[in-house]
């Protein structure tokens, strides 16, 4: 079927305005920091200001010239815009201030794996994967009776798919199966 010279013109403009779209990031997607993770501070050309630093169960972290700051709940890019503006001034003219991710908060596998422990979590890990990073099934594994305990919530997922997601701080629970 031939079309026309004005549907082929639609067709081409929707092709390149969808092209043209960004597809946008889920609100889950964004890393909040929280308890475990280690995060770089650096502050470009200012040595004594550039550290890297594990958060603990407090949440927070003693700064040079700022004192305590709290990080739980906040991007990496949040964190260093507040560094940055209390530095600003009183310290420094126009501090750059940049926090990265050193170490993403462990993930935990128990029950029926071969290596039960906590795991460095990544970006994109999956049941599935967390499971390989811990040797896989045991024998006795019942493979569909994986749980995912969440973090943030504190809920308990059941019989989740293995290519659900895992995130940071989750325990992922394997169930021994009867037969």
């Amino acid at each position: 079927m031939i079309l026309s010279y004005g549907k082929r013109a639609v067709i081409s403009l929707l092709a390149l305005w969808l092209a043209g779209c960004s597809i946008r990031t889920p609100p889950d997607a964004v890393y909040h920091l929280d308890q475990g993770d280690e995060i770089n501070i650096a502050v470009s050309g200012e040595q004594d200001l550039t550290i890297r630093v594990k958060i603990d169960n407090s949440s927070s972290v003693d700064y040079p010239y700022i004192g305590s700051l709290m990080l739980k709940g906040k991007t990496p890019e949040q964190v260093g815009n507040e560094i940055a503006d209390k530095l600003r001034g009183n310290y420094l003219q126009a501090p750059m201030v940049t926090v990265s991710i050193a170490e993403y908060r462990k993930i935990y596998l128990l029950g029926e794996v071969k290596k039960p422990d906590g795991y460095a979590w990544e970006p994109g890990l999956t049941a599935e994967k967390a499971i390989a990073l811990a040797g896989g099934f045991t024998d006795r594994a019942d493979r569909h009776d994986i749980r995912i305990r969440q973090f943030r919530s504190g809920k308990l997922l059941e019989n989740v798919a293995a290519d659900s997601a895992v995130q940071a701080g989750d325990t992922i629970i394997i169930g021994m199966s009867f037969f």
